[in-house]
């Protein structure tokens, strides 16, 4: 029996951030905060990331706003270049069992 495999790109992705959506926890994200934890999961390819991503007031407009976003808006290009120039700075740690 073929194989069939889906090849349109907006349709995988739309098909992997509702997969994203059903299994990983969200419930503490703000609707600023949601989909910029579910594109770091999306990115890492791991589901339980999200206990460990913690947000500072006002962040998550600041990553979708230099993501070129705004809600589900897209900025024009010369303001989402603009954008692109600012830092997004990112603190992190990992702890490692003995």
């Amino acid at each position: 029996m073929p194989h069939t495999y889906e090849t349109d790109g907006t349709a995988i992705y739309q098909k992997s951030f509702a997969i994203i959506r059903a299994e990983a926890d969200l419930t503490r994200f703000d609707a600023d905060e949601e989909p910029v934890v579910v594109r770091m999961i999306h990115a890492a390819g791991m589901i339980g990331l999200e206990a460990f991503i913690r947000f500072s007031p006002g962040m998550a407009l600041d990553a979708k706003k230099h993501a070129g976003l705004i809600g589900e808006k897209k900025l024009s290009s010369s303001d989402a270049k603009l954008l692109a120039v600012k830092p997004v700075l990112v603190s992190w740690s990992i702890g490692y069992a003995d």
